[in-house]
């Protein structure tokens, strides 16, 4: 395996800084053009609070990743980063280009005094909660049930609904920060309360039946409402293998970032 390419990251200032991001969004998701987010939208985001980080390859420029996040308020009038997207060269994805993007988008947010950016993921997807949960130090609070709805063009999407955890990243809290620092492992409560199992590769149940990735999705969503129903939060994650589910891992909720 080749190394991977020395990169810079910095805004996407320029049409063609925001092209190259469009072009990015069909090579991951394999969009057709009615879910690609345009060009216009990234000239708006820019021009509106929010901001677009591109890893750009220092041998010619090219763009490698991006991350995309909208400035927004929640019903208390309190400012947060929306981050729409985070997008990395298929063969450049595992590189750690996606974690750099995610830090820097912290850092910014950590400039602009703004305290919590949130995202969305899927929960059957066991590397991405990984990533979100013990990598980045990210929560989850909220579990939204067909999120996207079912129209989606995008091949990673079809025959299951569009659910969807949401990630909440409280940029200044002494959990994301220990796993900034890369001073150890994501603080979590001593108690784990309850767990909900998750396919450690959903992708092959896809590939082997959607009948039975259906099922695990609708399992989990039971699971997961039910918990959070009764006052838990997720807070912690275990990656499996290919003979051991993978499993999420549920706390009391006393409000902790």
């Amino acid at each position: 395996m080749s190394a991977s390419p020395t990169y810079q990251i910095r805004d996407c200032l320029s049409l063609d800084d925001f092209a190259a991001c469009i072009n990015l969004q069909r090579e991951v998701w394999q969009f057709s053009d009615l879910d690609i987010t345009p060009l216009r939208s990234f000239v708006i985001t820019r021009n509106s609070g929010g901001f677009t980080l591109g890893a750009f390859a220092e041998s010619d420029g090219s763009l490698l990743g991006f991350a995309h996040a909208l400035a927004a308020f929640d019903e208390r009038r309190q400012p947060f980063f929306y981050s729409h997207m985070l997008a990395v060269s298929p063969q450049l994805q595992n590189s750690g280009i996606g974690v750099e993007l995610k830090f820097a988008q912290r850092r910014r947010a950590l400039d602009r005094g703004v305290p919590l950016m949130v995202w969305t993921f899927d929960p059957l997807q066991s590397r991405n909660a990984y990533l979100n949960i013990i990598k980045l130090g990210a929560v989850v609070r909220k579990y939204k049930v067909n999120y996207y709805g079912n129209q989606s063009t995008s091949a990673l999407h079809r025959g299951l609904d569009t659910d969807r955890l949401l990630a909440e990243w409280w940029v200044a809290s002494s959990r994301v920060g220990t796993v900034a620092e890369a001073t150890g492992k994501v603080e979590t409560p001593t108690a784990v309360i309850a767990s909900v199992e998750v396919p450690f590769d959903i992708e092959q149940i896809k590939a082997r039946s959607l009948d039975e990735a259906r099922t695990w999705q609708l399992k989990i969503r039971a699971e997961f409402e039910q918990h959070l129903a009764a006052g838990l939060y997720c807070a912690d994650f275990v990656r499996g293998n290919v003979e051991t589910p993978s499993r999420y891992l549920f706390f009391q909720d006393e409000g902790n970032p």
